[in-house]
């Protein structure tokens, strides 16, 4: 361990993909939260007025709702529902993408939010048999099935968009909290048009063929959002005649120590007692899991505690000493092997299916593209 070269404020080691050291050994991911964010506290007033006309211009469209919020019953979308329902009183639509695997402690805080807000609420849920069948397939393709659940999401949140006419959708997410994504080499895209690449020539293509219809229009439509953050055209200029996904935590944050005091008094929110993130789902230690046999020297937390350094919520000095433990043990999680056995795939094909797919093999490119230019070029 203490070989090993990391960075000197955080603890991504040198085996990531794509990282990069500056002469005081700071890697490029510290460095670009650190230019994006340095000045928050400048800004973070002009932000919330932003939000606040972005609510207005919704509210004003006189719609069925005026919003509508991805709720898994986890921390960060049970907050959003307390912002938009509760403190600013908007018409609220929440959606719930219950992949099969939607956890017991998720459903209680939904139902829990849902009593102390006016909220709507929708599920979608999809059959857990249809569920394995699919994430095997993305497994077997491309080594993770996390994408193919997040375009459930999308599914199910477009279906209410189409429906309700609905103009704003709100996610429980922002970059400064999003310590995955923005990793080469461990994000990869979400789109229609990927999960209908990974089932090209699948068997279970046709199950899911609803999840991708229409799928140049959705993506045309968030491409035209990304385009007007980069160049500052208001999300309220478009909004009457493109829905506007936002997500919150680029407008308003707060120390997610602090969004759960809130919601614990406010709405009846509760935790495990190991954790507060990704509560929300049974095969949460499965994706964290899966990087550690990928990449060298990290831990299934590894880029969680990286995150919270740069918030300045974890000193490196205690993220690195449970670093350091938890190196010692990288057993995989019971969730994994249970799937495994359902699915009759071994640990061995499990393995091989994510050190050797490549997911690159059904990105399209131009979306790839378009994606690195906004995270290059957008700005607070």
């Amino acid at each position: 361990m203490e070989t090993v070269k990391r960075c000197y404020k955080c603890l991504l080691p040198a085996s990531m993909p794509g990282i990069t050291f500056n002469a005081n050994g700071v890697c490029n991911y510290c460095l670009e939260y650190e230019n994006n964010f340095k000045n928050w506290d400048e800004i973070k007033e002009r932000k919330k007025v932003e939000f606040q006309k972005i609510l207005w211009k919704a509210q004003k469209l006189k719609r069925a709702y005026d919003c509508l919020v991805p709720l898994s019953g986890g921390k960060d979308s049970t907050y959003v529902l307390y912002l938009c329902s509760k403190i600013y009183k908007l018409k609220t639509l929440a959606v719930t993408f219950d992949n099969g695997f939607l956890s017991d402690l998720a459903k209680e805080n939904i139902t829990n939010a849902l009593k102390f807000t006016d909220a709507e609420h929708m599920y979608y849920t999809i059959n857990r048999n249809n569920a394995n069948l699919l994430f095997k397939t993305f497994i077997e393709k491309t080594g993770d099935f996390c994408n193919a659940c997040m375009r459930g999401i999308n599914y199910a949140t477009e279906i209410a968009i189409k429906s309700f006419n609905i103009p704003l959708i709100i996610r429980g997410a922002g970059r400064r909290v999003e310590y995955v994504s923005q990793i080469k080499g461990v994000s990869s895209l979400n789109t229609a048009s990927y999960f209908a690449n990974v089932l090209d020539g699948t068997y279970i293509r046709n199950e899911f063929k609803h999840f991708f219809t229409q799928k140049y229009k959705l993506e045309f439509q968030k491409i035209i959002g990304g385009i007007a953050d980069v160049v500052k055209i208001p999300r309220t200029a478009l909004m009457s005649f493109i829905p506007q996904y936002i997500e919150l935590y680029d407008y308003i944050y707060l120390p997610y120590t602090e969004i759960i005091e809130i919601l614990k008094k406010e709405m009846n929110w509760k935790d495990t007692p190991s954790s507060n993130e990704h509560l929300d789902c049974e095969l949460h230690g499965i994706p964290f899991f899966k990087d550690t046999l990928k990449i060298n020297n990290i831990t299934r937390n590894t880029f969680y505690r990286s995150g919270l350094i740069r918030q300045g919520l974890m000193k490196r000095d205690e993220a690195l000493k449970e670093e350091q433990t938890e190196l010692l043990n990288n057993e995989p999680p019971q969730e994994l092997l249970e799937f495994l056995k359902t699915n009759n795939m071994t640990f061995e094909k499990y393995i091989n299916a994510v050190k050797y797919s490549d997911k690159n093999l059904y990105t399209p490119k131009f979306q790839k593209l378009i994606r690195n230019i906004y995270y290059k070029l957008r700005k607070y």
